[in-house]
């Protein structure tokens, strides 16, 4: 049997590196296939993969009638809340005492126009914690250029 000469080194192999980033690149391709998925049966006009090439946190999607159908898994790092306790519940359930009426107000101005909007809100975690979330909102729209969804993308200002 040959043996190896001691100052040979064998090649890295992919599995001996670590990469931290792997695993939330990971979440965001399943999140975004298990949104295309959703697209693909309600028909939205809308390139999630370009809309969800911004930095966000947590994402949500209502029904037009704002009702929670779906949150990803940053949605419970965020916000404490499980996708469990959030589903059939509307995002205000995240509000509170010092929650902007104003900002409120414009929120549900823009989502009634079917615009897109940018705002930032005091929300609070399932532990009572308050926190400033910018929440960008898109209308998705069916084939027919009526909204059927949002879709909220969240990230925490610090």
């Amino acid at each position: 049997m040959k043996k190896k000469h001691p100052d040979k080194r064998m090649p890295l192999m992919s599995w001996d590196i670590s990469n931290p980033a792997y695993g939330l690149r990971t979440k965001k391709m399943e999140e975004l296939q298990a949104l295309v998925q959703l697209s693909e049966l309600n028909g939205w006009q809308v390139n999630l993969k370009e809309e969800l090439a911004v930095g966000y946190e947590a994402l949500v999607l209502t029904g037009f009638d704002q009702v929670i159908l779906w949150v990803n898994q940053g949605f419970q790092a965020m916000t404490g809340y499980s996708s469990k306790f959030a589903l059939g519940k509307r995002p205000s359930f995240l509000q509170g005492d010092k929650t902007s009426i104003k900002a409120k107000s414009r929120i549900q101005k823009n989502l009634s126009m079917g615009k897109r909007l940018t705002e930032n809100i005091t929300n609070y975690r399932s532990n009572g914690e308050e926190y400033i979330c910018q929440i960008s909102i898109i209308p998705l729209f069916n084939s027919n250029q009526n909204i059927t969804h949002f879709l909220a993308l969240e990230t925490e200002v610090r």
